[in-house]
């Protein structure tokens, strides 16, 4: 088992990765929220060659491969233990996500009774909050009779991820001791995914492309077959240098999105995109000792983001979409600084009223506890 410090220090860097994730996703989408026409016109910062990758999206993947290796870590070591309960291990999904996703539906709600700015229709927004409830928001745009909302349309990610957590702790039990074979199978279902991807793109556009689970599912399946691959890739001694290498190519995938094609991240910028992201997480995990980019990826600002990203995913879209109907008149800087004081303030009143609250739950209530993983971390 690794010293205390040093478990700190990964999980540390990861929260920082996924912080820095968390901050190009909110930049992204407070474009195509706040000031669509600056967006579309190039003009501002979305005007600047190469610097505007940092706006360009595709982040998410992020998440998919960050919180894939994380989890299906944790539930292997579980199985190892024989202590592994994929019932338990969705309850305490349901439980962890749901808390926000009733807040955030709620506060909705209330946004179309109160405000008489609000787009839509109450029955519009019920529908689109049931899907977001159940876990099928991706699954809409195969349903054109229900009117999709844009300020809801960013929580396709977690009906992907949770559709995919149905059956990953099935697979870990089948493949948790034939890890070679689990590894392969993976590639290979990772294989088929980009190309369905491809083909949706190419026949139905790239709004199912994004979104359906089939088409998707393959950064998540990335993480979990680096975390099935960790036996064998202990082995190698020079991870400060690869963390190095993938953090470079990370970084020039970002700043190249803008500069490709439209939809690049569709196609193969997001094979290479989740081979770097994959190539940190790995490299992060089985450093011995921080090197210096683990340690500023750990700096305090990206760590916060990181251990909270969560909130502001659920809640800066909607957020957003509010300020941009009672501030569009305003300079694009205003709007934006007044919506990251609001976003940054609903976070910390979140993290305290209702995030710790519900880890304490997770952590002690008999029906959600579980054995700690050595290794620490959870997603």
């Amino acid at each position: 088992m690794p010293p205390q410090d040093v478990r700190r220090a990964r999980n540390a860097a990861l929260d920082g990765l996924r912080g820095i994730a968390i901050g190009l996703v909110v930049a992204g989408h407070a474009g195509s929220a706040m000031w669509p026409q600056l967006a579309a016109g190039e003009e501002g910062p979305y005007g600047v060659p190469v610097l505007r990758g940092l706006l360009g999206g595709g982040a998410v993947v992020v998440f998919f491969v960050v919180g894939g290796f994380i989890v299906a870590d944790g539930l292997l070591r579980e199985r190892d233990r024989g202590s592994m309960d994929s019932v338990r291990f969705l309850l305490r999904r349901l439980v962890r996500l749901g808390v926000q996703l009733t807040l955030l539906s709620a506060a909705l709600v209330a946004v179309q009774i109160l405000d008489p700015t609000a787009p839509g229709s109450m029955k519009g927004l019920t529908q689109n909050l049931s899907h977001v409830l159940t876990y099928t928001l991706n699954l809409m745009p195969l349903d054109l009779s229900v009117p999709a909302r844009a300020d809801v349309g960013h929580l396709w990610y977690l009906s992907v991820q949770q559709q995919c957590y149905l059956v990953l702790p099935l697979f870990l039990l089948a493949f948790g001791r034939r890890r070679v074979l689990g590894s392969l199978v993976l590639a290979v279902l990772i294989g088929l995914v980009y190309v369905h991807r491809v083909d949706v793109n190419d026949e139905f556009g790239w709004l199912l492309a994004t979104v359906l689970t089939t088409t998707r599912s393959d950064g998540l399946m990335w993480g979990v077959l680096l975390a099935m691959s960790l036996p064998l890739l202990g082995r190698w001694r020079w991870w400060s240098w690869v963390l190095v290498i993938a953090g470079a190519g990370t970084l020039a995938c970002q700043l190249a999105i803008q500069e490709l094609p439209p939809l690049s991240y569709l196609g193969p910028w997001s094979l290479v995109y989740q081979f770097f992201i994959g190539a940190m997480v790995v490299a992060i995990w089985l450093q011995t000792s921080p090197s210096l980019v683990s340690r500023a990826l750990a700096a305090a600002p990206l760590t916060w983001l990181g251990r909270n990203s969560l909130s502001i995913y659920f809640w800066h879209l909607p957020l957003f979409f509010v300020v941009a109907r009672h501030l569009g008149d305003q300079p694009w800087w205003v709007a934006a600084g007044i919506a990251l004081v609001i976003l940054g303030l609903l976070v910390v009143v979140l993290e305290r009223g209702v995030e710790e609250p519900t880890r304490r739950l997770l952590a002690t209530h008999p029906l959600f506890r579980r054995s700690r993983s050595p290794a620490g971390g959870t997603a």
